[in-house]
């Protein structure tokens, strides 16, 4: 051999065993790495993928000391029993023990998800599946897919889903489904060695854990369509790296060079696909329809409060009971109803003195109510409500018998701040019901040239919430105004007046503000945007209508970061409207814009939103910013 050859090769072979050795021997920090392995499978009791088993338990034995974290939220056995198997912990190993009669000639999986964690770091096995059949063969299809929640757009955890061979509606509502699944994290659910058949797949919030659905009570999800397994051969070619090294020398006219070289592999592997494992649930609440009356109370002595179950336009009508001034009262005028903005509370504000003075009344109730066969009937219901005037704290120095008593006002809510946005009201609220007639002793004034001069303006009464009157005005940007309702200017229906209230405000500049423009394209039904900020809990600042494709603008915005969805309103009722499961009926869709939108005062945003693109909402913690499509100053417009 060339003796510079020779010594070449042996030097770069002491040179890779020199980077070897340096790789296998890094250096600790004092008292070890953390342990981050997870703990391993050493035996099966009996093994995975056995057939013909008649036993009543399996164990599964780990290299190390284990435990089990919210194994009963996370163990799923398919298909399900009515009767669930026991899992237990036995230090090195666990047991599944059956408490229920297999079927015979069955394919069944125990999913662990990554419930088996190591004793010491918690450091968990992974997505741990044990699978067995009664019979001679197992099954091998499997099915799989995502479920999202349809209002929010974000992936479902804890999901329940399930697959009926019976492919009949009801099925859901008597029967165990066929086989089971719970979606991980991401949504992400997959149900394996099934027969090969046609299914329905739904998916439920399983609070209570026994596979069936209750109408209108359960969360659900389901396919429109029956779904049929299959598969299918497939083919893939992967690239394998040898864990050797190659050294190559070439002669040159400066000696010889070396290099060392890795030669890679392609390796060809066929194998049988099965699915579908695209499949998509979207999960909904279905409107609530049991109508019955959930609360009664009497927590101010003027005043009844009926809470209903469902917001509804109940009809309710309260008749007195067992009162010895009956006959001076008139039933059908003794109480001003007001409404909650939900519709679903009602609140009764007594008239007449002779009846709120009674501390004890008995009143009948008449509204309606769900019936045990789904239909509305009118319920008459007898109803005590009692209250008794709260005692003075304890150690409260009684007053002087000549004292002059403090003057009890009325209270009064005005929803305005220093400054006012030039496309806002204001809101009044009283504490009780009141006299209209004073309501025109209240004045807004406006500064004109240093004086502070009465204007009109207008005064809506809201159409549920009795006490609340909004001031409406068009402002001037940049002045001075003030609300004024002077002392006894208004009183309620018990007698009580207010005291003065004096609000000095000023109005924002135009500069204040920013648009944004949404451009709207390939619209196929009605749309509703709305604007919102907040992530984990959304609050819906402004709402728009559009028919079609077109320019939508929310005008009047401050400087912050905004964001965008859109409902798909198919029947155009100018609401979001829920799913219903038995009427085969989805909800109505809602894309998330995913980008948020930072506007800046004193300029326009303007962005696209296309109907017909699917869009991925993110995660909020990982969302990335953005200023829109296009971004201009209105003053270089």
């Amino acid at each position: 051999m060339n003796k510079f050859f020779w010594n070449g090769f042996c030097f770069v072979a002491i040179i890779v065993a020199l980077i070897i050795y340096a790789c296998a021997n890094r250096g600790y920090p004092q008292g070890g790495e953390k342990d981050v392995t997870p703990p391993q499978v050493i035996k099966e009791v009996p093994e995975s993928f056995s057939t013909n088993f008649k036993g009543k338990q399996i164990d599964i034995y780990f290299n190390e000391y284990v435990q089990l974290k919210d194994i009963n939220k996370k163990f799923v056995m398919s298909p399900p029993m009515k009767k669930k198997a026991r899992v237990s912990l036995r230090g090195k190993y666990v047991r599944v023990t059956f408490q229920d009669s297999l079927k015979p000639n069955t394919t069944y999986t125990l999913d662990f998800a990554d419930a088996i964690v190591d004793n010491n770091e918690g450091n968990p096995l992974g997505f741990y599946r044990y699978v067995f059949s009664t019979g001679p063969q197992l099954d091998s299809m499997e099915l799989g897919g995502q479920v999202i929640d349809m209002q929010t757009q974000l992936p479902v955890l804890g999901a329940t889903v399930m697959f009926y061979q019976n492919t009949a509606d009801s099925v859901a509502l008597t029967d165990l489904p066929s086989y089971v699944a719970k979606t991980d994290s991401a949504g992400m659910f997959r149900v394996t060695n099934i027969k090969d058949d046609t299914y329905r797949v739904m998916a439920i919030d399983d609070a209570r854990g026994n596979y069936l659905f209750v109408p209108s009570e359960t969360k659900v999800g389901f396919i429109d369509s029956l779904i049929q397994t299959i598969s299918f051969p497939t083919t893939v070619y992967d690239t394998i790296h040898p864990d050797t090294t190659v050294v190559e020398g070439r002669r040159t006219k400066k000696g010889m060079e070396f290099k060392v070289v890795s030669k890679d592999t392609i390796v060809r592997r066929d194998f049988t696909m099965f699915g579908p494992t695209n499949l998509f649930i979207p999960m909904f609440d279905e409107e609530k329809t049991q109508l019955y009356l959930v609360d009664e109370a009497r927590k101010e002595r003027e005043r009844l409060d009926f809470t209903f179950s469902i917001p509804a336009d109940n009809q309710l009508n309260v008749r007195l009971l067992g009162v010895h001034l009956l006959d001076k009262i008139d039933q059908d005028d003794w109480y001003i109803e007001e409404r909650s903005a939900g519709r679903d509370t009602i609140q009764l504000w007594i008239k007449d003195s002779l009846v709120y003075k009674i501390d004890s009344l008995v009143a009948e109730a008449s509204y309606l109510r769900t019936d045990s066969l789904g239909k509305r009937v009118l319920l008459a219901d007898t109803i005590k409500f009692y209250y008794k005037d709260k005692p003075e704290p304890k150690g409260k120095r009684k007053k002087e018998q000549d004292s002059i008593p403090a003057i009890k006002f009325m209270e009064i809510s005005a929803g305005v701040g220093s400054t006012v946005d030039l496309n806002k009201n204001i809101t009044l609220e009283f504490d009780r019901p009141i006299v209209e007639e004073g309501l025109k002793n209240i004045q807004l004034l406006e500064m004109v040239d240093s004086v502070l001069t009465p204007v009109d303006f207008n005064l809506k009464h809201d159409s549920l919430k009795i006490r609340r009157y909004y001031v409406e005005k068009e402002w001037k940007p940049e002045t001075e105004y003030q609300l004024l309702i002077d002392s006894m200017g208004i009183y309620s229906i018990y007698g009580l007046y207010n005291n003065k209230l004096v609000k000095d405000f000023k109005t924002k500049a135009i500069e204040d503000y920013g648009n944004i423009i949404v451009n709207v394209k390939e619209a196929t039904t009605p749309i509703i945007l709305q604007l919102y900020q907040g992530d984990k809990e959304i609050k819906v600042l402004e709402e728009r209508t559009i028919k079609g494709d077109g320019k939508v603008i929310f005008d009047y915005l401050g400087e912050g970061t905004y964001m965008i969805r859109a409902i798909l309103d198919r029947n155009g009722n100018g609401k979001w409207d829920t799913g219903n499961y038995l009427k085969h009926l989805q909800p109505e869709e809602i894309k998330y814009l995913p980008t948020e939108i930072k506007l800046k005062k004193n300029f326009d945003v303007e962005q696209d939103f296309d109907m017909s693109k699917t869009y991925k909402r993110e995660d909020p913690s990982k969302k990335k910013n953005t200023e829109g499509d296009k971004k201009r100053n209105r003053t270089n417009r």
